[in-house]
C-alpha cells in the first residue's frame, strides 16, 4: 500500500528529536512505572495532535531518539498506537563523538531510512568502536553491556548497558570510514550535527584553544564534520543564516568552502519530559516541505532554504479563496478521481498530445470563460473545451474567479501588437500606480487634466459667443456709418441750422434749450434701459457660489464632513445673496422710478417748446436731424468702446486656449518626475514614465480636419517636418485664428468649434515603460522580451489570483529560463498558485515544483488504465510505483514508476537536471 500524496510537497510540521519513555539518558518523563510513562506518553501525544486540524499541531513526521539505540524505535512501530496523521517515524541515532576540545563531546545524529533497520545491527553498530582497558567494543547491546560491566563489575544488565552508552565516544575518522566503506548505507541515512557551543560543533573552538595556537588544527576538524554531515541541529537565527549563506560576513562561496555544501537547520523538541512533547523553546517549530518519506527528507539537501524554515506559523500560506484546490471531470475519456493542485508551483508534464494543454486550457475555460477566450484568440491556438468540468477552490466553493492564462505563444504573440497603446502598456502601468504613492498622485493627475478639459471646453464656446458678439457689434457700427461722416454731418446741420435762426429772435433761447432737453431725454431713456437690463440679470441670479461636483468614489467620515461642509456653505450663501437681493432690487425700482420722473418732466418741456417754435418747422426739424446725428455719434462711440472690450475678451480667451500646450505638457512632466525620482525595481525589471509629444497623432488629427489643398493651411503647417518643437503657442495660434476667420478651410465633417476642442486635445502621452539589465523593453530581443512580459504577468499584485501557464519555455530562449526564470518562479511561487505546463526539465526541477502532474493518453505503447486520459501527481521527491491494496503494482503506464522516474522518461535532459539540482550547493 502507499501513502500517496497527491498535491506533492507541502509545508508540515516534522519533530526528528524526540525522546520516548525508558530513552536511555535523562528519563524524566511522567509515571511511576515505565509502562504508565508509556500510557501517558501515548495519551499526551494524542491530546496534542487531536483530530489534526490544528496545522501547528498537525505533527507529520517523527525522529523517535534514543543514545546508540533503535529498540524504542521498533517497540513504536510495532504498536502502531501514534495517530494516523503522523504519516512517517524515522529512527535518529544520537551518539557522541570524542572531545577534540575542552570537556564536552559533540552530539551526533543518525537518521536512518525505515527500510534498512534490520540491517544497522551487521552495518552500523557493529562496526562503532570504543577502545577501553585494551579491548574494542562495539555499539551492539551486548558489547555495550559488556563495556559497563567491565568499568564496573556490580552493576546489573540493565545499568551496565545504560553505563555502557554513557562511556561510548567515538572519534569522527571511525565514523567517516564506516560510510566511506558503504556507500550504500551513506545514501540511506542523512547526518546531522548539533551546533549548541556546549555539546555542538559550535563548541569546539574555545578561546584558550586559540590563544595556545590550536585553533588552526581545531577549525579544520571542525569543518571537516560540517563537510561530513547532511543537516545542523540548530534553531539560532544566526546559525540558520550562516549554512545558508545569506550572512552578511560569510558569502555562499565561503561556507561552501567550509562546509562543503550550504546546510539545512533543523530543530525538534528534545524532549525527555511529557510538556516538551513537540514543543520546542519559545514555539521554534520546525517545517519542512516534502513529501513525509525518508526520501523527502534527503529533498531538503537539495534545496536546502526552499525546504526548511523554523517558526511559529505554518509558511507561505496563501488565502484559501486564491488557491485552486482541484479539477473533476465528468467525461468519458477522462479520469474520474480528481487531479489535485499544489498551491505553489504545480507542473504538468508528458508526451507531445497527452493532454498537458486540454487540462490546462479547461482549467482555465471553467474558472475565467471569457479571459480564457480572449487570450486563445490572441494566440491563436485552437479550443479543445470539454464541457462537464468542475473546478473546487480550497474554501470549498465552485464560483468564477479571476485568473491569468498564458497560452502558448501568447507572449510572442503580445510582443507583436502595434497599437499606441497595448496590453503590455496597461500592465506595465498597473504595476507602477499600484504603488500607492503614484496610484494617488495619478489619480490628481487625472483630476486636474479632466478640470482643466472642462474649462478649455468652456473657454472655446466663450471665444466662439465672444466671436459672434464682435461680428454683430462690427456689423452694427457699420450700419451707422462712420466717426467722422457722422461728426461731418453734424458740423453741416448746425451751420444750417444756424443760417435759418438768424431772423428769429425768440428762437434762440428755446431752441437751445429744445436741443438739451432731446439731448438728456435720450440719455435718461438709455439709463433706464441700461437699469432695466441690470434688474434682470440680478433677477435671474439664484446664488452667487458654483456648486462644485465632489467625486471622491468613496464614502468615509472624511468626504461625508466635507460634503456636509460644502452644503452649509452654500446654503449661507444662498441666504446672504438673497438678502443682498433684495436689497439691491429695491434701489434699482426707487432709481427707475426717479428716471422714469424725469423722463416724463424731458417730455413735457419738449411738449411745449415744440408749440414755441413750431413756427419755424425747418429750424425745427434741423435740431431734430442735429440730435439724431449726435445720439448715432454717441452710440457709435459706445458700441466701438464695447468691441475694443470685445476683442480683448477674444484675445484673453485665445490666450487660455493656447496655453493648454504648457498645462499639458507640464501635467505629464510632474507625474513623469514623481515617478522616476525613486526607481521602482521589482525583480530586475525597472519601471518608469516618459512623456513624449505625439506627433503623429497631431499630424493625423490635423489632415484630418484642415482641407489639405488649402494654401492658407499649408503656409501655416509644414506637415512633413513637423515635430514637437513645431508644436509652439505661436503656431497653434494662427491655426485658431485661421479657423474662427476663414471656417471655409475645415472639412465639411468639423464645425470650428468642433475642430478647436480637437487641436487643443492632450497630445502628450504618459507612457509606462520597463527595462531589464538596461534593456528598454521596445529594444530586447523576442525571448527576453517574452520573459519581462511573463515576469510583469507575475507580478501584477491588484490580485493574488493563480496564474495558469502553457509551455512559456516556447516563447523563451534556454538561457533566459535557467539564469532569470527560473529563480523568478522560485521567489513569486510563495505568494501566488502557479501552474505550468512544460516540457523543460529546468524549469521543473530548477524551481523546485512542488506538484508534478504526468499527463498520458492512452497508446498502444502507453496504455491507461482506463481512460483515454489520465493523470497522476506527486512530488519531485516521489520514487515509488503506485501499488494496489494486494501490494500488486497498479496497472497503467503512469503507475508502473515514480514520478523521479517519469521525470527522467519523460523531460529532455531531466537526468542531467537532477544532478544539476543536486550539486547546485556542492553536495
Amino acid at each position: 500500500m502507499n501513502n500517496v500524496f497527491e498535491r506533492g510537497s507541502e509545508w508540515r510540521r516534522w519533530d526528528l528529536h524526540l525522546h520516548t519513555p525508558g530513552t536511555l539518558k535523562n528519563d524524566q518523563f511522567d509515571g511511576s512505572s515505565l509502562d504508565e510513562k508509556w500510557e501517558k506518553f501515548y495519551q499526551d501525544i494524542d491530546s496534542y495532535i487531536g483530530d489534526s486540524a490544528n496545522s501547528l499541531k498537525n505533527i507529520a513526521v517523527v525522529g523517535i531518539t534514543d543514545y546508540l539505540s533503535i529498540d524504542n524505535y521498533k517497540k513504536i512501530v510495532a504498536e502502531n498506537r501514534l495517530p494516523d496523521s503522523i504519516k512517517l517515524i524515522l529512527p535518529n541515532i544520537e551518539m557522541r563523538l570524542q572531545p577534540i576540545s575542552g570537556d564536552s563531546p559533540i552530539n551526533i545524529h543518525f537518521i536512518f531510512n525505515p527500510k534498512i533497520i534490520d540491517q544497522l545491527e551487521s552495518r552500523f553498530f557493529s562496526k562503532l568502536k570504543f577502545p577501553y582497558d585494551n579491548t574494542n567494543f562495539n555499539a551492539s547491546k551486548v558489547d555495550l553491556t559488556r563495556l559497563g560491566k567491565t568499568f564496573d563489575n556490580t552493576l546489573d544488565e540493565q545499568n551496565a548497558y545504560k553505563k555502557g552508552i554513557e562511556m561510548f565516544v567515538v572519534s569522527f575518522d571511525s565514523i567517516k570510514n564506516i560510510f566511506d566503506e558503504d556507500m550504500d548505507l551513506r545514501e540511506n541515512v542523512v547526518i546531522g550535527v548539533s551546533n549548541s557551543s556546549c555539546d555542538g560543533a559550535s563548541g569546539i573552538v574555545n578561546h584558550s584553544d586559540y590563544m595556545i595556537g590550536k585553533s588552526s588544527q581545531l577549525i579544520a576538524v571542525r569543518q571537516a564534520i560540517y563537510k561530513f554531515v547532511d543537516i545542523i541541529f540548530s534553531a539560532t537565527p544566526s546559525d540558520i543564516n550562516y549554512f545558508l549563506g545569506k550572512k552578511e560576513t560569510c558569502s555562499i562561496e565561503k561556507v561552501i568552502k567550509e562546509c562543503g555544501s550550504l546546510k539545512p537547520c533543523l530543530h525538534g523538541s528534545d524532549a525527555h519530559t511529557n510538556t516538551k512533547i513537540f514543543e520546542p523553546d519559545e514555539q521554534r517549530y520546525c517545517w519542512v516541505k516534502s513529501d513525509p518519506t525518508f526520501n523527502g527528507l534527503k529533498q531538503i539537501k537539495y534545496e536546502p532554504e526552499e525546504r526548511v524554515r523554523i517558526c511559529s506559523s505554518k509558511p507561505e500560506t496563501k488565502s484559501d479563496y486564491f488557491v485552486i484546490d482541484r479539477v473533476e471531470y465528468n467525461d468519458s475519456n477522462f479520469q474520474t478521481e480528481p487531479i489535485y493542485f499544489n498551491d505553489k508551483l504545480t507542473c504538468i508534464i508528458g508526451g507531445k498530445s497527452t493532454g498537458k494543454s486540454i487540462l490546462i486550457q479547461n482549467l482555465a475555460m471553467a474558472i475565467d470563460k471569457n479571459e480564457a477566450e480572449k487570450c486563445l484568440e490572441k494566440s491563436k491556438n485552437k479550443t479543445l473545451q470539454v464541457n462537464n468540468i468542475k473546478v473546487f477552490w480550497a474554501d470549498k466553493t465552485e464560483e468564477n474567479r479571476k485568473i491569468i492564462y498564458i497560452p502558448q505563444t501568447y507572449l510572442n504573440k503580445l510582443t507583436d501588437e502595434q497599437q499606441e497603446k497595448t496590453e503590455i502598456d496597461s500592465w506595465i502601468q498597473n504595476i507602477i500606480l499600484n504603488k500607492p504613492e503614484i496610484g494617488a498622485a495619478h489619480e490628481t493627475f487625472l483630476l486636474r487634466i479632466k478640470e482643466y478639459k472642462g474649462n478649455l471646453e468652456k473657454n472655446i464656446l466663450d471665444l466662439f459667443s465672444k466671436h459672434e458678439e464682435y461680428i454683430n457689434l462690427k456689423e452694427q457700427i457699420d450700419n451707422l456709418g462712420t466717426k467722422t461722416g457722422i461728426e461731418k454731418e453734424i458740423k453741416k446741420l448746425e451751420a444750417e441750422k444756424n443760417l435759418q435762426s438768424k431772423d428769429v429772435e425768440f428762437y434762440s433761447e428755446d431752441a437751445t434749450l429744445y436741443e438739451e432737453s432731446l439731448s438728456k431725454l435720450d440719455s435718461k431713456k438709455q439709463e433706464k434701459e441700461n437699469l432695466l437690463y441690470t434688474k434682470n440679470k440680478i433677477s435671474n441670479i439664484e446664488n452667487l457660489i458654483e456648486v462644485k461636483q465632489l467625486d471622491f468614489n468613496i464614502s468615509n467620515e472624511f468626504i461625508n464632513t466635507i460634503i456636509e461642509k460644502q452644503k452649509e456653505i452654500v446654503d449661507n450663501a444662498k441666504a446672504l445673496w438673497t438678502e443682498q437681493k433684495k436689497s439691491t432690487l429695491t434701489i434699482i425700482e426707487k432709481s427707475l422710478e426717479c428716471i422714469e420722473k424725469e423722463i416724463n418732466d424731458h417730455e413735457s418741456l419738449i411738449k411745449k417748446l415744440e408749440e414755441k417754435i413750431k413756427t419755424n418747422n425747418a429750424v425745427l426739424e434741423c435740431a431734430r436731424k442735429i440730435q439724431l446725428e449726435k445720439t448715432k455719434l454717441s452710440e457709435y462711440l459706445k458700441k466701438e468702446e464695447i468691441l475694443a472690450l470685445n476683442k480683448k475678451g477674444m484675445d484673453d480667451f485665445l490666450s487660455k486656449l493656447i496655453e493648454s500646450i504648457d498645462f499639458y505638457k507640464l501635467e505629464h512632466q510632474t507625474f513623469a518626475s514623481l515617478v522616476n525620482k525613486d526607481k521602482i525595481v521589482d525583480d530586475g525589471l525597472e519601471f518608469y514614465v516618459e512623456n513624449p509629444f505625439r506627433k503623429d497623432t497631431f499630424t493625423e488629427k490635423l489632415l484630418a480636419i484642415f482641407k489639405n489643398n488649402n494654401a492658407k493651411f499649408k503656409s501655416l503647417i509644414d506637415i512633413e517636418n513637423f515635430d514637437e518643437t513645431s508644436y509652439t503657442k505661436d503656431k497653434i495660434k494662427s491655426l485658431i485664428k485661421e479657423i474662427i476667420e476663414n471656417p471655409s478651410v475645415l472639412k465639411a465633417d468639423y464645425t470650428p468649434e468642433s475642430a478647436l476642442r480637437e487641436i487643443l486635445s492632450d497630445w502628450y502621452n504618459t507612457v509606462y515603460r520597463v527595462k531589464m539589465d538596461n534593456d528598454s523593453i521596445d529594444k530586447m530581443s523576442p525571448g527576453k522580451k517574452a520573459l519581462v512580459l511573463l515576469k510583469i504577468l507575475i507580478s501584477l499584485a491588484e490580485t493574488q489570483c493563480p496564474i495558469l501557464i502553457d509551455q512559456p519555455e516556447d516563447d523563451l530562449d534556454n538561457r533566459s529560463i535557467y539564469d532569470d526564470l527560473v529563480n523568478y518562479i522560485k521567489k513569486k511561487k510563495k505568494e501566488r498558485q502557479i501552474i505550468i505546463v512544460t516540457h523543460n526539465a529546468n524549469l521543473v526541477l530548477g524551481c523546485d515544483a512542488d506538484e508534478i502532474i504526468i499527463a498520458n493518453q492512452d497508446g498502444i505503447t502507453s496504455p491507461n488504465k482506463k481512460y483515454k486520459f489520465e493523470y497522476r501527481s506527486g512530488s519531485i521527491e516521489n520514487h515509488l510505483p503506485l501499488y494496489d491494496a494486494k501490494g500488486n503494482i497498479e496497472s497503467g503506464i503512469l503507475n508502473k514508476q515514480g514520478i523521479q522516474q517519469h521525470i527522467c522518461d519523460i523531460l529532455e535532459g531531466g537526468e542531467i537536471a537532477f544532478e544539476k539540482r543536486k550539486n547546485k550547493y556542492n553536495i
